[in-house]
């Protein structure tokens, strides 16, 4: 019921709605950078595309996301995006992206508001890149908030 609710608020304009879950509608958004501000929740995972004519290939580029300042949740599995994630909305409180093809989280990414951050299935050796030498997490280290510090202040 709330789906069909939130379909109702544009039923051919998907960039007008709250809330995206629709795999070809959250593509079609991205590709063509028509996302706003109104959008809450974007939900994109390129495997379920690939029997589709889109193709699961396809690159988006990070400055996609520019215009969507009050996105919340974001679940980004399986794309493949090309910039500089400073421009991801300042405002995420959730990021899944499942095989995420990055060495390393880039530190130009948003972080200070994020409560959950999923990346399983990435390929991820060190939590942060840096310009120097990135050091890779050890296999028993946790991960207790203390690698934020830096890029919460």
């Amino acid at each position: 019921m709330g789906r069909f609710e939130v379909r109702q608020e544009s039923l051919n304009e998907p960039w007008k709605r709250s809330r995206l879950w629709c795999h070809k509608d959250s593509f079609r958004v991205l590709k063509r950078k028509k996302g706003k501000g109104t959008l809450v929740g974007l939900s994109l995972d390129m495997r379920m595309l690939e029997h589709e004519t889109l193709g699961a290939s396809f690159e988006l580029k990070t400055d996609t996301l520019s215009n969507m300042d009050g996105l919340m949740l974001l679940q980004l599995n399986y794309v493949h995006m090309n910039g500089s994630y400073e421009n991801f909305p300042d405002e995420l409180r959730g990021l899944c992206m499942h095989g995420f093809r990055l060495k390393s989280i880039p530190s130009d990414l948003p972080m200070e508001n994020l409560v959950a951050l999923d990346m399983s299935y990435s390929n991820i050796e060190s939590f942060f890149s840096s310009s120097s030498n990135p050091q890779p997490l050890e296999k028993k280290q946790k991960l207790d908030g203390s690698h934020f510090k830096d890029k919460r202040r």
